[in-house]
């Protein structure tokens, strides 16, 4: 059952009853970006600030959607409330899901004209709100496909999962709520909650004060990097939208804002289901698993202070990456890395990391600075580059199998993946092929200067010569043995 929907044409009657002022600005079709906002008469920077009465468009603080407002509707709805204390008080965004869940089975309930929720500006307002959102998590799975090979396979896999898990432990959390329990057999769907994710992805933004919140008819903006707006809070709590300076939008012109000027290709597509085309940022996230032989692979990555990975930029110096995990994965107990196990004063055992025996449990992502002043530094180093060159190997194999499809009017028809998603997957892999060849050169360029240092030379030699005792060692006991 498909939520309702409203016409786009009928929200400025929606704004008149709720208070939002669009002083300067409308919402309209872009070409090839589907909705939003252009300046109803010419706008030029004159130096406005948040409490500036000269604002495109303003919304009032009790339309924001954030943490506290959840936190109030839920004192007003009662059945909410049976929901936001089993489910919620986790993190912004999940309550803020939470809400939008709520206001989605209204929606979907809205034929049969049951009120299930008290009414609140949003459960109108979703319904100018889009059923599809042209992010991956929404994309069908033989358009997912089209991603195999790039950073965002294994990254889209594991969100999916993390969604489906979210959906189902909710499901189980209201299994002794009645109403709810009926709701979630009946009405709600995990597409809903898939549904109220992309929307929270695509639209919410960081304010000042409230935090992360999504703002109902701002959130129609369009990204530019040369944005000609940009947001803010004024002094009463209401969100304003303020020309950027210097610039100047020319009646009927379209008004942009910035959501982020050094997000990769791969988060631009995966929040927000587009790549900028005017960005300069080459980059992407590779994973990092432990070495297979390595024994103390679990623990390095339990005490990591964030997620085993590795960033890869292409940038106008050259080529860059950003590896504190490598260092902590090519480490060992030989070299002077080490764990124990500590107690701490509410008698909770932890795992504790040193280095040449000092504490560095919370230092894990200074690693490589922690150890440049070790003898065998560009020995660790050499290591790390071998690692991560063997990582880009990997990588790029994958992307070069990975599948694509060509455009055509069969396809399309016989329900295969949509140009958009197609264009949107092979930009996506040509940009990460560019960073990872390369990386790739890099990398070789960088073990051939360390195999030439006079110190890695002298430890591959004594190892060389260890192996060589290690190997003859056995066969000269078993000479004498024999004889």
């Amino acid at each position: 059952m498909a939520h309702s929907q409203l016409p786009i044409e009928a929200f400025p009657a929606w704004a008149a009853v709720n208070s939002v002022e669009f002083a300067n600005a409308e919402i309209r079709n872009i070409e090839g970006k589907g909705l939003g906002l252009v300046a109803k008469h010419d706008i030029t920077d004159v130096g406005h600030d948040a409490s500036s009465s000269q604002a495109i468009i303003r919304i009032p603080q009790d339309l924001v959607l954030s943490a506290e407002t959840v936190e109030v509707y839920a004192k007003i709805d009662r059945n909410f409330k049976q929901l936001f204390e089993v489910a919620g008080h986790q993190s912004s965004r999940i309550d803020i899901m939470l809400y939008l869940l709520t206001h989605i089975i209204q929606s979907k309930e809205a034929s049969s004209n049951t009120r299930l929720f008290a009414s609140t500006s949003w459960t109108e307002y979703i319904k100018f709100l889009p059923q599809y959102i042209p992010i991956p998590t929404m994309w069908t799975n033989e358009e997912r496909q089209l991603l195999k090979g790039t950073s965002l396979e294994t990254a889209l896999s594991a969100k999916l999962s993390a969604l489906s898990h979210e959906y189902n432990e909710i499901s189980e959390q209201v299994s002794d709520i009645p109403f709810w329990r009926d709701l979630f057999w009946d009405t709600a769907k995990v597409e809903d909650w898939i549904l109220a994710d992309a929307w929270y992805r695509s639209r919410c933004l960081e304010l000042p004060r409230a935090g992360h919140a999504m703002v109902p008819g701002l959130d129609m903006a369009n990204h530019s990097q040369t944005h000609s707006a940009y947001y803010d809070e004024s002094s009463d709590g209401d969100v304003v939208l303020l020309p950027s300076s210097g610039s100047r939008v020319l009646s009927g012109g379209e008004i942009t804002i910035s959501y982020g000027q050094a997000k990769s290709p791969a988060e631009m597509l995966f929040s927000y289901g587009f790549i900028d085309s005017d960005s300069s940022v080459k980059e992407l996230t590779l994973h990092i698993a432990p070495l297979p032989d390595d024994p103390l692979g679990g623990a390095k990555l339990r005490v990591y202070n964030g997620p085993p990975t590795v960033r890869l930029s292409l940038t106008e110096q050259g080529v860059q990456w950003n590896n504190p995990f490598l260092y902590l994965l090519v480490l060992n107990e030989e070299d002077g890395l080490s764990f124990r196990i500590a107690q701490d004063t509410s008698g909770e055992r932890q795992l504790v990391l040193f280095w040449q025996d000092e504490e560095i449990t919370d230092r894990t992502d200074e690693l490589e600075t922690l150890v440049q002043s070790h003898d065998l530094y560009q020995v660790f180093k050499l290591r790390a580059v071998a690692v991560l060159e063997e990582r880009v190997a990997m990588q790029l194999d994958r992307i070069s199998s990975g599948l694509s499809y060509g455009v055509t009017e069969q396809q399309q028809a016989a329900n295969q993946p949509r140009a958009e998603c197609m264009l949107a997957a092979e930009t996506l892999r040509d940009l990460e092929t560019q960073v990872l060849q390369g990386v790739a050169e890099a990398l070789e360029n960088e073990k051939a200067r360390l195999l030439l240092d006079a110190r890695v030379v002298t430890y591959l030699g004594s190892m060389e010569d260890a192996q060589n005792e290690q190997a003859s060692g056995p066969a000269a006991n078993e000479e004498d043995d024999f004889s």
